[in-house]
């Protein structure tokens, strides 16, 4: 596989944590460190997605392939104004769009997903999720390419913010549990952390 764009989105508020999860301590690393290390064979670049480049500059320093911070072009929009930010700086084609929390994220997920959609504008995961009778897409751990940027600010011109509100408007290959349970079979690289509970949780198999 080609080396690609790994961008971590990382301006997210925290507010169940109460603090800034992405600078949670893990196996004595940053939460957001542990994600980009665990995604290296995948980067030929790492993009934060933050607006304030100042709490990155010594994690760009110790980080062994090109890094930097991306501002939002789209103030007060979400992570959908980072995935717009991220395609917009990329030096690559083919981008992949994770959460700063999801500290069991696993490169060979995304080079199987890749693998099964190698001419789609996106490759989004279609997971089981709590209250939906069907499938739901899963778009902060979902590989984009720059064709998706037209779309992505057309969605944000007309203040749609969601994260999938651009889909309709790709060509979108979806990649249901089953593909991915075949090299993930408890879907660990989906799993995050938003609350005090969820991440003792998170430290208990921190060594994974």
């Amino acid at each position: 596989m080609e080396p690609i764009t790994v961008l971590i989105l990382a301006g997210g508020r925290s507010a169940r944590m109460g603090r800034d999860k992405a600078w949670l301590q893990i196996d004595g690393q940053p939460l957001i460190e542990r994600v980009a290390r665990r995604l290296l064979p995948l980067a030929g670049e790492i993009v934060f997605s933050a607006n304030d480049p100042a709490p990155f500059a010594e994690l760009i320093t110790r980080l062994p392939v090109a890094a930097r911070v991306v501002p939002d072009v789209f103030s007060d929009a979400g992570p959908l104004a980072g995935l717009h930010a991220g395609l917009g700086a990329a030096r690559f084609d083919t981008l992949l769009a994770v959460a700063t929390d999801m500290p069991f994220v696993n490169h060979a997920v995304v080079e199987q997903m890749v693998g099964l959609c190698e001419e789609a504008d996106a490759v989004v995961p279609r997971l089981a999720a709590e209250g939906f009778d069907a499938p739901q897409p899963e778009p902060l751990h979902a590989v984009y390419r720059r064709t998706c940027i037209p779309a992505i600010e057309a969605a944000l011109l007309a203040n749609r913010r969601r994260v999938v509100s651009f889909l309709p408007d790709v060509n979108v290959c979806y990649v249901d549990e089953a593909a991915l349970r075949t090299l993930d079979p408890e879907l660990s690289s989906f799993r995050n952390v938003n609350t005090p509970e969820e991440w003792r949780a998170i430290e208990r198999r921190s060594g994974e």
